[in-house]
């Protein structure tokens, strides 16, 4: 499978930024990729009062979608009753596939007091891989990356929108998430700052693919059946034991 990584700069408006995005994903069909990953919030970031803008920017992806055959993961900001939701949207030439609500908020954008979590994860196949979608802040939990692993997710995807200053941390996360997991991983961030932290597609060894830090896209190859030989050949799930891991950590007994 292709994937497109859209490192992209969200500009002063969602329509601004659509067309540069749809110029981006152009160009990612015409290199013949088969998905494109968009970032985190990427019409908007955390300008909220730009979110009741976010249903036009979704009818455009899935009508550019629609006549293109490619497949795209946006990251959106959307209103959600009294609140807000930090999604990532699937759409395909038939439209909708999936949605993904971010599951952890990141206290230091302040989103735990503007944004309704997630409830569930969300994988689904794509091109011969079971994929987990992700957004961001996820990455510091490998629980929820273990969690897809051991039910057969082999590519994770996540739209992102992380800062620079602690690209350091981003990299040792996508890295390790996909290491620990043999998984392939796709994680594509903001250009702009204060995020700008490199877009980056790391293989199941946890080797990097591919790097964008400039407004660009690039597509990688991605070969299915890869993740489930790696897993055979050099097993690690089967020496797993969850009976120890069940309470995570037990307190410590009071003498």
């Amino acid at each position: 499978m292709r994937v497109a990584l859209l490192h992209l700069t969200t500009r002063e408006s969602p329509e601004a930024t659509l067309e540069k995005a749809l110029e981006l994903l152009e160009e990612a069909r015409r290199q013949k990729a088969h998905l494109a990953v968009l970032p985190e919030l990427f019409p908007s970031g955390y300008r909220y009062e730009l979110a009741p803008r976010t249903p036009w920017v979704l009818a455009e992806l899935e009508r550019f979608c629609g006549q293109s055959g490619l497949r795209v993961l946006a990251g959106v900001l959307e209103v959600a009753g009294e609140r807000y939701a930090n999604r990532a949207h699937l759409i395909g030439p038939d439209g909708l596939q999936a949605t993904y609500t971010k599951t952890h908020l990141i206290p230091a954008f302040n989103e735990p007091a503007t944004m309704t979590p997630g409830q569930s994860l969300v994988r689904l196949g794509l091109e011969g891989f079971q994929a987990g979608l992700a957004i961001c802040f996820d990455l510091r939990f490998p629980e929820v990356f273990r969690a897809y692993a051991v039910e057969g997710v082999d590519l994770f995807l996540v739209p992102s929108a992380w800062p620079r200053a602690r690209a350091y941390a981003w990299e040792l996360f996508c890295k390790a998430r996909a290491a620990e997991n043999q998984a392939y991983l796709v994680a594509v961030n903001h250009a702009e700052a204060p995020f700008g932290a490199p877009s980056l597609a790391v293989d199941p060894l946890g080797q990097e693919m591919l790097r964008l830090e400039a407004e660009e896209v690039g597509v990688v190859e991605l070969e299915p059946g890869y993740p489930t030989r790696l897993r055979q050949e050099f097993p690690v799930f089967p020496q797993r034991r969850p009976e120890l891991y069940a309470g995570l950590l037990k307190s410590p007994t009071n003498r």
